[in-house]
């Protein structure tokens, strides 16, 4: 065990280190040179920190706006800068659907904080818009991880491959969890449920929803409604949404990414009963238009919904909503439910994180240890001991077993945990085209009219089918045309 991984189990010692913690201002901000004049060789590190001047570092995610990350944050911080006396942190908070908007605007204007944490599908946007610094150099310097692979090899596959362009990195991956439905199990009870037996299937879950839809207080009024999800324009409703379509046997996008998918039978199905369970089965409180996750979630912490799709954030998130629920035993996860008849292989999508450093940073030297740090085995140990998020690391999360390296076993007993790891395998990411968040927005605004009733359902689909198509057809050439909506 390293010293690090020694200090975060002893509680005491952290209290401790709060103390010491300071505030620094910002850095002053200017642009660095371009991506394509990244440093061949990264300075050394200093042998003498006491004699070299302190810098601060600016590290901005939206997870400093949910205490008990906040908390996890600022007790690595203090880690960090005992290790590094150096360097200072300052923590900037940003809302989560306010993150890309913000960055891109001081980026833009060559400030920005040093190191940042994106959702995957911001990554390749960023990177080819010149926003990120080269990681390359400086992991080609790393050598070989501790239990004796390449440095990237540590983190499962897929998941370095989206930190990659034109065979350069420029982030390393952090968290990477797959979407699962989650239920209270007291509310499957006093509905005549099995808890132990939740639903499979699309339409089990439709009769399921409909016996948790209910007035438990008995006065005459729905109080508790079946399911709970993301109908404002938000950045969660595209974790919420994947799930149904990809689970219905639907794609967004051909596989070539030159067309929009929404045409097949398999969407239109996934997305009409999508839409269904608010308009027609009632089964979704009222007011869906306006709930963003942070609502969404809520509700739950409340008992006023039974059923909806989390991941490893949910539980840890809910105890802090509603200590009174009990969440770690009140509530079970479970496989997203499948369409019926459907042979779907990869019935769910994954979340995925990573880490980057800014290109305008005046310290890249310093801003690469924070960033090895944030992204290191201690660190994503501390991440799922405090906030039960899955790593992207494979000496933590599972798949090294071959080389002699065991997963972190507080994860695997979880089980939660353990419900989210098994259906990695069975998880696919979204398109990772810089189009996409442009994209997901449309599906977004497209359920949302139908939720409100301003489009049908098979209108509302039909017009983000055809606005998605134009979006893409850069990538199309002379002549390419899409399948028509029918």
């Amino acid at each position: 065990m390293n010293n690090l991984s020694k200090r975060l189990i002893f509680p005491v010692l952290m209290g401790s280190l709060l103390l010491m913690l300071t505030n620094c201002g910002p850095a002053p901000a200017a642009p660095q040179a371009p991506l394509t004049q990244a440093p061949t060789t990264p300075p050394p590190l200093a042998l003498a920190k006491g004699s070299q001047p302190v810098v601060t570092l600016r590290l901005s995610d939206w997870h400093l706006t949910e205490p008990h990350w906040e908390k996890a944050l600022k007790e690595m911080m203090i880690v960090f800068e005992k290790e590094n006396p150096q360097i200072k942190v300052e923590l900037e908070p940003v809302p989560y659907a306010e993150k890309e908007t913000r960055y891109i605007t001081e980026i833009q204007t060559g400030a920005g904080p040093d190191l940042m944490h994106l959702h995957g599908f911001s990554i390749r946007s960023f990177i080819e818009k010149g926003f990120l610094y080269d990681l390359t150099p400086f992991i080609e310097q790393e050598g070989k991880a501790t239990w004796g692979g390449k440095f990237m090899d540590t983190w499962y596959p897929q998941t370095v491959e989206l930190m990659r362009y034109q065979d350069k990195y420029y982030a390393l991956p952090s968290d990477f969890m797959s979407m699962v439905l989650f239920y209270n199990k007291n509310l499957f009870k006093e509905a005549g449920l099995d808890p132990d037996k939740p639903p499979r299937t699309w339409d089990e879950f439709l009769t399921y929803a409909k016996a948790l839809t209910r007035d438990r207080n008995k006065d005459g009024q729905l109080d508790t409604w079946g399911f709970g999800t993301v109908g404002a324009v938000d950045p969660g409703f595209e974790l919420r949404f994947t799930p149904i379509l990809l689970s219905h046997g639907a794609v967004y996008l051909t596989p070539d990414h030159k067309c929009s998918a929404l045409n097949s039978p398999e969407a239109k199905d996934a997305f009409n009963f999508y839409i269904s369970l608010v308009t027609e089965h009632r089964v979704v409180p009222p007011g869906v238009t306006t709930r963003n996750p942070g609502h969404v979630r809520q509700q739950m912490a409340e008992e006023q919904i039974a059923m909806k799709i989390g991941s490893g954030w949910t539980v840890p998130i809910f105890a802090g909503l509603n200590p009174k629920l009990n969440a770690a035993e009140t509530l079970a996860a479970a496989p997203i439910p499948v369409k019926a008849g459907q042979n779907v292989q990869k019935p769910t999508t994954a979340w995925i994180s990573a880490w980057m450093i800014n290109k305008n940073t005046k310290h890249p030297l310093e801003a690469w240890q924070l960033l090895k740090f944030m992204t290191s085995q201690a660190a994503d140990e501390k991440w799922f001991t405090d906030a039960r998020v899955l790593s992207a690391r494979r000496d933590i999360s599972g798949g090294l077993e071959d080389k002699g390296v065991k997963p972190f076993e507080p994860l695997l007993n979880d089980p939660f945990s353990k419900v989210i790891a098994a259906e990695l395998p069975r998880s696919q990411l979204v398109p990772q085209i810089k189009e996409w968040p442009q994209i997901i927005e449309i599906v977004n605004r497209a359920a949302q009219s139908g939720f409100s009733g301003a489009k049908t359902a098979e209108q509302a689909l039909q017009d983000a089918h055809n606005e998605i198509n134009t979006i893409l057809s850069m990538h199309r050439s002379s002549g390419e045309t899409c399948p028509a909506y029918e």
